[in-house]
């Protein structure tokens, strides 16, 4: 559950925004920084030990790495710069709704990359790495 969690917390920022409390372009700025990366793991680690916080870093981490190839970019380095670092593999579909999955599957990279991840996670179920 706290994994799960802090797979999610990134955009938790998209709930704000919904609420009306901030702006659309509030999406993917602190939430996506190394920094709240970095507060959710120390906090996760002082909650949770080692063992939760280190998984709950490495999913908040995952779920930054895995935003990075939209067009749109991240300010990772977020309070000290507010420049945006992308690797441009596809387009920005927004963060709610049916519209964002119909507009990210229709993208060839979506297929791909997660096409990889079910073939490693089929072969580790298989039995070729236990």
């Amino acid at each position: 559950m706290v994994v799960g969690a802090a797979q999610f917390l990134p955009n938790a920022d998209s709930l704000i925004i919904r609420a009306g409390w901030a702006r659309p372009d509030f999406h993917g700025t602190w939430s996506h920084s190394l920094l709240f990366c970095s507060a959710v793991g120390a906090l996760a680690l002082a909650l949770f030990g080692p063992w939760l916080g280190g998984l709950a870093l490495a999913s908040v981490v995952a779920h930054v790495l895995a935003d990075l190839p939209t067009d749109t970019g991240l300010p990772l380095l977020l309070p000290l710069s507010r420049r945006r670092y992308s690797l441009n593999l596809w387009k920005n579909t927004g963060y709610w709704g049916r519209a964002m999955y119909i507009g990210y599957y229709r993208q060839p990279w979506a297929w791909i990359l997660e096409g990889a991840v079910f073939a490693v996670v089929a072969w580790r179920y298989t039995g070729f790495l236990a």
